[in-house]
């Protein structure tokens, strides 16, 4: 697209840049810019009309990477600075691998219940399956597990990732939990 022909502060264009801006923040940690980063993200939320539409300022629809890239870049930023997801809910952050199912405790119609010989289906906080055997997930969970079950089997909590298991980051509501799967796809986080 070319900026050159509409130079006014757009959606998309804000949010790409608010998003780049946290990554590095999370890759370097020179937060110098980090602040204003958030203050872009809040801006750029400005421009969805009250019914979903993305909108500029003089009213018009932008219906190109206004629906496509603008939300990404908001899980991008939250994948990159855990912080900024929802602290009153559990939620996927991030994956190397495309997740093909996730059931989420309370969710409707949510299929909790496939036989876990380790856990009840009233402990599970979530569960989900990667397409990938191999693969490292991220997630913002309302409190630390009791257990992480790989294809059925309980996986260590550890501080060294290179190896199969999980760890807690915890924040100020929750957590932060990262997964490193090596061989399995089917993972189930009990509470």
């Amino acid at each position: 697209m070319n900026k050159t022909a509409y130079q006014v502060p757009g959606n998309s264009h804000t949010s790409r840049q608010a998003s780049a801006e946290l990554q590095y923040v999370a890759l370097t940690g020179d937060t110098s810019r980090k602040q204003n980063a958030i203050r872009q993200f809040n801006w750029a939320t400005y421009m969805v009309d009250f019914d979903g539409k993305n909108r500029y300022p003089r009213d018009q629809n932008w219906l190109t990477d206004g629906y496509g890239d603008y939300v990404r870049h908001f899980l991008r930023a939250m994948a990159a600075i855990p912080e900024l997801s929802p602290s009153d809910e559990d939620h996927i952050l991030s994956s190397s691998s495309v997740i093909q199912r996730v059931d989420y405790r309370n969710q409707t119609g949510a299929d909790l219940d496939r036989g876990d010989r380790n856990s009840n289906v009233n402990n599970i906080i979530l569960r989900y399956t990667a397409y990938d055997k191999t693969g490292t997930e991220q997630m913002h969970l309302l409190k630390k597990p009791s257990r992480v079950l790989l294809d059925r089997n309980a996986v260590n909590e550890t501080d060294d990732l290179s190896f199969e298991g999980y760890k807690w980051r915890p924040l100020r509501n929750g957590g932060i939990l990262t997964i490193n799967r090596i061989n399995g796809n089917v993972v189930t986080v009990l509470d």
